[in-house]
């Protein structure tokens, strides 16, 4: 009777120790809450006529999906900004250190494939002051987003390359 019982304990242990494994294992990173939220990138500005229309990029990061939404607005502080389009997907975070041991967070999204690859929290100078921003890269280059909308750290027309396509 011991050696049965005392079998059974092993074994529930095994078991307990192969999926405990398997969890650890499958287990992704989670984006901390100072990344989490609204993030705000300025575009570009167009003149048509007498009337000039500014452009913005509003993302928003939660745990488990990015939603990334075009705005416009005439107001040169970029208020009320009005919605154009937008795309919403789910994403996974995996977290890296870059060679100056700073995290940096990958994403993995099938909507987003290469036009955001990673973010990181950093500091720029805005109007003189030090403001911090959210470095969004992909394939091409590094852009700025930060909390309220600035019209600082143009992304320029080039934009397109980071603007998410389902092909």
């Amino acid at each position: 009777m011991k050696k049965t019982q005392q079998l059974m304990l092993e074994l529930a242990g095994l078991v307990v120790a192969i999926f405990a494994g398997s969890v650890t294992a499958q287990a992704k990173s989670k984006l901390p809450k100072s990344y989490r939220g609204n993030w705000y990138g300025y575009v570009c500005s167009e003149k048509i006529g007498h009337v000039r229309t500014y452009y913005a990029v509003k993302l928003r990061f939660t745990s488990n999906r990015m939603d990334y939404n075009y705005l416009q607005t005439t107001k040169s502080n970029l208020s009320r900004l009005d919605w154009q389009w937008g795309e919403r997907s789910l994403v996974t975070y995996k977290q890296r250190t870059d060679k100056h041991h700073r995290a940096y967070y990958e994403l993995n999204s099938e909507a987003f494939m290469d036009d955001l690859n990673a973010l990181q929290l950093t500091t720029v100078k805005v109007n003189g002051k030090r403001t911090q921003a959210l470095n969004v890269w992909g394939e091409a280059d590094a852009v700025y987003a930060f909390r309220q909308p600035v019209r600082a750290h143009a992304w320029g027309w080039d934009f397109q390359d980071y603007i998410p396509t389902d092909e």
